[in-house]
């Protein structure tokens, strides 16, 4: 068991052997779990965790967006003759 204490100002330092479990170093920045009345202690993984995760998927290929608005108008302009309403 580690124990730390709690200043005036409600501030603790990490002890030694919590700093080496996590691989934390100054700066970093933690996450707190809380839990009924345990809290856990994870190192934040950074922005940089998450580079390329809002990548396109490579099988979408390249969208043509003129193309896309012709076609959507000759259905639009169907549907409309077909309903009557050209």
């Amino acid at each position: 068991m580690v124990i730390s204490k709690l200043s005036r100002s409600n501030q603790t330092t990490l002890p030694r052997q919590v700093r080496k479990a996590l691989g934390v170093e100054p700066g970093d920045k933690l996450i707190y779990e809380i839990h009924g009345d345990s809290v856990v202690i994870r190192i934040h993984p950074g922005v940089m965790a998450l580079f390329g995760a809002l990548k396109p998927a490579k099988s979408l290929g390249k969208v043509e967006f003129d193309q896309v608005r012709k076609q959507t108008r000759e259905k639009w302009a169907a549907d409309a003759a077909r309903k009557g309403l050209k």
